[in-house]
C-alpha cells in the first residue's frame, strides 16, 4: 500500500511496485490509509509524512496500535534532521525513502523493509 497525496507521485510508485510484481493499493491521505488497512492488510506501508487530514506520523502511531505484522516505511521529500529525525527515533526508527528517488532505490527499500 502506498499513501501519497500527489496522484502523479502515486501513480509512479503504483507503475513501478506493480513492474516489479507486487501487489498495489493506493490511498490519497491518513484517513483513507486507516480505513484500507483493516480491510487490505498490506504486508507494506509506504507511507508520506505530508498528508492531508492526517499527517504520516499520526497514520503510523494509529496502525501501530493495532499492527498485525505490517511494515511501514516513511516516504517523503523532507530533510530528515533535527526535530523530524527525534520524531522517527521516537516512532522507534522505520524505514524511510527519500524523495526524489529511482526506480532502483525504491524496490530496494521495499525489499529491505519486507525483510525486517
Amino acid at each position: 500500500m502506498a499513501v501519497e497525496d500527489r496522484p502523479e507521485s502515486l501513480e509512479l510508485i503504483r507503475k513501478i511496485l506493480v513492474k516489479a510484481g507486487y501487489d498495489f493499493v493506493g490511498c490519497e491521505d491518513g484517513e483513507k490509509c486507516i480505513e484500507k488497512y483493516e480491510k487490505e492488510k498490506p504486508d507494506l506501508i509506504l507511507l508520506d509524512i505530508m498528508l492531508p487530514k492526517m499527517d504520516g506520523y499520526e497514520v503510523y502511531e494509529q496502525i501501530k496500535k493495532t499492527n498485525k505484522g505490517q511494515k511501514i516505511a516513511f516516504l517523503s521529500a523532507l530533510d530528515i534532521s533535527g526535530r523530524a529525525q527525534v520524531r522517527l527515533f521516537r516512532l522507534g526508527m522505520p524505514s524511510y525513502i527519500s524523495k526524489p528517488f529511482t526506480p532502483d532505490e525504491l524496490l530496494t527499500k521495499v525489499r529491505e523493509a519486507l525483510k525486517k
